[in-house]
């Protein structure tokens, strides 16, 4: 039996469950995705967290239009066994346009939602996105100018909790969201528990610092 990894438990459609992983191989994660948009945006999502608990994780997928604009890393394989399918489980996705707009924006508005869910995108929820991402980057440069300080873990603890149980991106973005108004946590600190959890999110938070 393969070792179970008992921080990351995903749904499974043949039980109904959300249950923990068990890859087929000691510290080496499998992710395989079908050629759709945004289950490969969960699969590279279940990739970055899985090398958060230090597994080695293999993207198995190739590689879709749009996919790298929406922070996407190119896989490592394009087909062999997988641990974890992403496909089934996703949430049907009609998206508009997002011309004009930072695609990465399109990625937090998927994140905004729980991978299950069916999502029609209208332009308007693509613009709020982007104007979020927008103020969230202005957010984290402006931290970037105080004092370093380490980051404030129990936001990182509770937002990396979330994701582990199933994915849930919308209560891991509200642990963000009560971090920036949390006036305890310096200024320093919040800065560090950004870029932290953002190395999961991928969300390019830092993009602009040294630009404002």
């Amino acid at each position: 039996m393969g070792k179970v990894v008992r921080m990351l438990r995903l749904y499974d459609p043949g039980t109904g469950r959300v249950t923990e992983i068990a890859p087929a191989r000691p510290g080496v994660i499998r992710i395989a995705c079908a050629d759709e948009l945004r289950a490969q945006v969960v699969g590279d999502l279940i990739r970055r967290l899985a090398t958060r608990h230090r597994l080695r994780a293999l993207g198995i997928w190739n590689t879709v239009p749009g996919a790298s604009d929406l922070g996407v890393r190119p896989a490592e394989l394009t087909s062999g066994p997988a641990d974890v399918h992403v496909g089934a489980t996703v949430g049907r996705w009609v998206p508009a346009s997002w011309e004009g707009l930072d695609p990465l924006a399109a990625r937090l508005a998927l994140l905004e939602a729980h991978y299950r869910a069916d999502l029609p995108h209208t332009r308007t929820d693509l613009a709020a996105a982007d104007a979020s991402l927008t103020a969230w980057r202005h957010r984290v440069a402006g931290w970037a100018e105080s004092p370093g300080r380490p980051p404030e873990r129990s936001y990182v603890a509770e937002a990396v909790a979330h994701l582990d149980a199933d994915l849930d991106t919308p209560a891991a973005l509200s642990c963000l969201a009560r971090l920036a108004e949390d006036d305890s946590v310096p200024p320093g600190a919040k800065f560090e528990t950004a870029v932290e959890l953002d190395m999961i999110l991928g969300l390019d938070l830092v993009r602009l610092i040294g630009r404002l």
